[in-house]
């Protein structure tokens, strides 16, 4: 045990609920705004690919592989320190940077000044994940840690929900580079809260798994057969997750002819609305269900991404706004199912001292392969068949993400196979 954990409170068994939902709260406020600040180029795409002459390929680069890559490369070392080191400052020290970085965005004035803003936010931001669900895991024990981490995934809807109906109007009636600003500056408020009003509790120790500790149990992790499914699933969710939502409001604003304020607000508000219940359903069926087998805990996520296939197809091809009115928060929900289960389903596999780790790894798999392709794809799919399919040619690139949310499930039914023998609590 190290220093920091030394000088850490009194265990979590031993804080209130209340104590430790108001944690979690604060928590949950730092993962929504880390997907906020990220989220928000995506909401602003269109006016800024007028006024900085970019091309859907760019606009491509700027919401996945350029952020994607350092975030990934900066996540794991970020966790090795969480897992040894204060949490609450760790996580303060990123969540002041993004927000500074963020409103740098602001300020660009071409390509590759909003790529270097971009890159720069990522490498802050990939703190967040880690730290937030090693303390989430030291704040409750586990048989509520599935509730728990749902508050928590509720950040993941409502950071990108108000990217929409937030950064959307401050973009109509502000402008693109004073919404960056705005939101940059929120980011500093909590990640104050983080800072003073934050315990770093000691970090619960499984005792009865038997190498299962330090660098041991990390590579013990890394050879079960259910983490390694897990972590598959995560990455070809986030690709027709994020390749959905980095082309969501373009889709709407250039085949709809709404502004990007209209359309976010509108789709925001619905796919909130509905991702919060899920995700809030999501943790209290995943405790209930994985009482009787924690197997559920990965079947439960594929049978929803199954459900979203349909749903993804007809929206894609849409010929009026009232079906996709329906058809997006109804993958919304499906989607939002299966966040609390998966962050519960790793916590209970990961010894307590590679937790950071294990989260960082989940974030890594998702935002690598999913942020780093999931928008590309679609840009580049959309940039190809331009010439046969004109101004159509968007809906193909959002078609082509069924194929990756498929294999989602895929994985996550594969990873159910070997559940019960990989947890360990």
């Amino acid at each position: 045990m190290t220093a920091a954990d030394a000088a850490g409170t009194a265990p979590a068994a031993e804080m209130s609920r209340a104590r430790a939902m108001y944690c979690i709260v604060v928590l949950t406020a730092a993962w929504s705004l880390n997907l906020l600040d990220r989220q928000l180029l995506a909401i602003v795409a269109e006016p800024i690919k007028i006024e900085l002459g970019l091309s859907d390929t760019q606009l491509g680069l700027l919401t996945g592989p350029l952020f994607a890559v350092l975030y990934s490369l900066a996540a794991l070392p970020i966790a090795w320190m969480a897992d040894r080191w204060h949490r609450v400052r760790i996580l303060a020290a990123c969540a002041a940077g993004w927000s500074v970085l963020t409103g740098a965005a602001g300020f660009a004035g071409n390509f590759m000044q909003l790529a270097a803003a971009r890159m720069s936010m990522s490498v802050a931001e990939a703190g967040c994940n880690p730290c937030a669900q090693s303390l989430i895991a030291d704040y409750v024990p586990a048989e509520r840690r599935g509730g728990a981490l749902g508050v928590y995934a509720m950040g993941v809807p409502l950071g990108l929900a108000a990217a929409g109906f937030i950064g959307g109007p401050l973009a109509d009636a502000y402008g693109w580079r004073v919404t960056f600003m705005i939101m940059g500056g929120v980011s500093a408020v909590v990640a104050l809260l983080v800072l003073f009003t934050l315990p770093e509790p000691k970090r619960r120790v499984v005792a009865h798994v038997e190498g299962q500790t330090g660098e041991a149990g990390f590579r013990a992790l890394l050879k079960k057969p259910a983490f390694r499914n897990l972590m598959l699933a995560g990455a070809w969710g986030s690709v027709a997750s994020y390749g959905g939502l980095a082309w969501g409001i373009v889709f709407v604003a250039r085949y709809f002819g709404w502004t990007p304020g209209q359309a976010g607000a509108v789709f925001a508000t619905l796919g909130a609305a509905t991702a919060l219940i899920a995700t809030w359903l999501g943790g209290r069926w995943g405790d209930v269900l994985a009482k009787k087998d924690a197997r559920w805990l990965a079947w439960m996520p594929a049978i929803a991404l199954v459900c979203v296939l349909p749903f993804g197809l007809v929206g894609a091809f849409a010929p009026v706004v009232l079906i996709v009115l329906f058809t997006s928060p109804s993958e919304a929900f499906l989607r939002s199912l299966t966040l609390a289960p998966g962050y519960a389903l790793l916590q209970r596999m990961t010894p307590a001292d590679a937790r950071a780790r294990a989260a960082a790894m989940q974030s890594i798999t998702a935002t690598l392969v999913g942020l780093g392709l999931g928008p590309l794809i679609v840009g580049m799919v959309s940039d190809a068949l331009a010439p046969t399919f004109g101004a159509q040619s968007l809906r193909w690139g959002l078609a082509a993400l069924l194929i990756p949310q498929a294999l989602a499930a895929f994985h996550l039914w594969r990873c159910g196979r070997t559940v019960r023998e990989d947890v360990i609590e």
